[in-house]
Parts: C-alpha cells; structure tokens; sequence
C-alpha cells in the first residue's frame, strides 16, 4: 500500500480498559470528530484495579474477532489503563505486533494520590511504565504530567536491585508528546449564548450583585482535597466576602463530611448542589460562576475547569500541577489566604473581565476541535513513518 496522505484516513484501533468520565470522553470525541475511522473496545468503568489486570486478556479475545470481520487497523491506541506487554503477548504472532503503537495517559499509577483508605501498589504505576517502554509513542495531556511520570519512574528505579539502566528513560522523552484532552463546547451553545446565561437561569436565590458567586467543579474525593475548599470558605466568611455557591462534581457513593458540612453551614449560600439536569443546564451554571476554585492535590489536565473558564467564571487554583500549563499566573494562589485575596478582586466586574478575556485566550486552543486535527496529523505521521507500513505490508493475517 502507497504512503497515506493527509485526505486518506487510516484504521485506528482504540482500547480502552476504563470507559468512564474523562477517558470515555476522549475516546468517543475522537470516534465522532476525527477523519480517521475508530474502531473501540471498551471496558466498564469500574474496578480499576481488576481492569488493568484483566484487559489484556479480554482485548486479545476481542481484537481476533474483530480482525475476524476483516478489520485491519493500521495503529494501534491505548490509554494508560492497558498493560501493553500483555495483551501484545497474549496476541502472539499477529499482525497487531508490527503496527505502530501509542499509549495516551490520562493519568498514571506513580503519582496519582493514594486513598486514605488504601496503601500504594507499585505494581501498577511499573504497569504503567513496561507500557510506555513497549510503545512505539507516548502522549501525555500535560507537560506537568510527563515530568511527573518520569520522575516517579526515577524515584522507583532507584528502589530497584538490579536492570535499572535498562528502563532507558532518557529514550521516553524522545517519544513522548503532549496532547492535552480538550474540551468540547456543544454545538448548540455558543459562547454568547452562555454569557446571556449569566441573566436568564432562574435560580431558588439569586446572589445580590454585591455578592460573588463561587464554584466547585471538581469530583468530591480525596485528591481534590475538600476539605481546602471548606477551609477557604471558612477563610472567605472571615473576612467579610459575602458569596453564593454552585456546588457540581461527582460525588463518591460515601458521604463526604466537608459536602455535608458545607451544606449546613452554608445552606443560604447554596444556589445549586449537585447534577445538572442536562447539558444545557450544565454550562448555564457554570456560566453563572463569578469565580470557579479548585485545591486538588491531583491534577494532569483539568476538564471541568477548562468548561468552566470557557464559560466566563475566572480560575482560582493551586500553583501546581498542571494549572501552570494552562492557567495564567495572576489566577494561580499559594495559599489559601491567597486565593481569598484573589476572589476579593474578583468582586469587581472589570476585573472579573478583563481576567476572563485572559483566560480565555490562553486555553482557545485546548479546545476538542482543534486538537483532534493535530491528532489525526500525527497518527498519520506515525503510520508513514512505520517500516511495515512504508514496505506496503498489509493485510489480516494472524500466521
């Protein structure tokens, strides 16, 4: 087969163990919006653990009945949930082996914070690491993030008696890229159609116009620290700022005590508290977000705050993690005695303005659209460049 061009799409199989949230997300927008034809094996979004361990075995099973039905792709894309050298043993000799590969971490095992609840298995984050070596590119959706594996990866290599020279690090650096996720504004809402939100949503209390209206967009578990966002509340209170609250994010099956005990002390304050009903309603409230406030402790890239800057609310966020990629300095805090100082300016409008427009500008192209052009350009890249490819060797066979 001759060299692909820009306008020739190619076949792209896509694992993916964990279906669900963010990595669901990506996958699907790539199956809708990209040139290339995706085909998708999927895994449920639960059990974490038992899906790193378990798909390789059930993508192999998976993949032969899909090549069964004559589909030959051309790359091979996985997401960091895959144990790569795995299911390519599991495989055996098949074709999959000869085309190219790319492991797109959403997140990785080294650093992403342990629960409470649990002790740390490296296991996975070596997982992780066995997968990237075994690929023939890595993506990453934040600089921050490919640093961050890489200096996990050290710091266990250290630990290790022996082989530490093979893991070549330096050689993963040279095949890393980053390819932020995106985020996807939904064709019927427009920008300006979600700033005319900001004066049509009928809330049950609608905040006073010397009040400024907070927002938490973050899942309610561990590693985006709830309890700093009840601890800046408490700071916000103390100070004299008077503010309303649009409490959304995922909420784990357990109760959390900073949601509960935010939402006695603070019931007065809240305007909305859960799900929004549908899409529509989701980006009128984060429309109607003065300020949107994160204090996780774990960040690689940050969807919902990048819907939520897009929506008008300006970002008050930890100077850390990936926040340095993407949001500007003057909205990043210290501590939180900083961030009540920031939120403090932000009562003014003008200056809610004029850091809006600055925020907005800096993630314009974070968005799904323009990233999935340049994604389906470097798999074509990638494809062209294979030796199996450019010797035009095609076709189904699994001898």
């Amino acid at each position: 087969m001759p060299e692909s061009t820009e306008d020739e799409p190619l076949s792209i199989l896509a694992l993916d163990a964990f279906h669900g949230g963010s990595h669901r997300q990506f996958t699907q927008n790539l199956k809708r919006q990209s040139r290339h034809q995706w085909h998708l094996l999927t895994g449920k979004p639960v059990h974490w653990k038992w899906r790193m361990r378990s798909s390789p075995i059930a993508f192999a099973e998976q993949t032969r009945q899909l090549e069964d039905t004559a589909v030959s792709p051309d790359v091979l894309f996985c997401t960091d949930m895959l144990d790569l050298p795995v299911y390519l043993g599991m495989l055996g000799h098949n074709r999959i082996q000869q085309i190219p590969k790319v492991v797109y971490f959403h997140e990785n095992q080294w650093t992403y914070p342990t629960s409470p609840r649990r002790k740390p298995d490296n296991h996975f984050g070596y997982t992780n690491l066995l997968s990237a070596i075994s690929a023939d590119q890595i993506w990453f959706n934040s600089q921050f993030h490919l640093d961050d594996f890489l200096q996990g990866s050290r710091k266990f290599l250290k630990q290790m008696p022996d082989t530490r020279d093979l893991h070549q690090l330096d050689r993963l650096r040279t095949k890393a890229h980053i390819i932020p996720p995106g985020f996807t504004i939904p064709d019927n809402l427009a920008s300006e159609e979600v700033s005319a939100a900001k004066t049509g949503l009928p809330l049950t209390s609608p905040p006073d116009k010397d009040e400024i209206t907070v927002g938490w967009v973050s899942r309610w578990e561990y590693d985006k620290c709830p309890e700093g966002f009840l601890s800046l509340l408490k700071r916000l209170q103390a100070s004299g700022i008077r503010f309303k609250l649009i409490l959304l994010g995922a909420r784990p099956r357990h109760s959390v005590p900073e949601l509960e005990e935010i939402r006695t002390t603070y019931a007065s304050n809240i305007l909305h508290d859960g799900f929004a009903d549908d899409l529509e309603a989701y980006w009128e409230l984060l429309a109607r977000m003065d300020v949107v406030v994160s204090t996780a402790n774990h960040e690689f890239f940050g969807i919902a705050i990048c819907e939520a800057i897009w929506a008008g609310a300006v970002p008050v966020v930890p100077d850390r993690l990936s926040y340095r990629d993407h949001v500007p300095e003057s909205c990043r805090y210290q501590t939180l005695d900083d961030a009540v100082e920031l939120i403090r300016a932000a009562q003014s409008t003008e200056t809610r303005r004029q850091k809006s427009e600055l925020c907005k500008n800096q993630i314009e192209s974070l968005q799904t659209r323009f990233l999935i052009k340049q994604i389906d350009s470097r798999l074509t890249q990638l494809a062209n460049s294979f030796p199996t490819r450019a010797m035009g060797q095609t076709g189904n066979s699994t001898d």
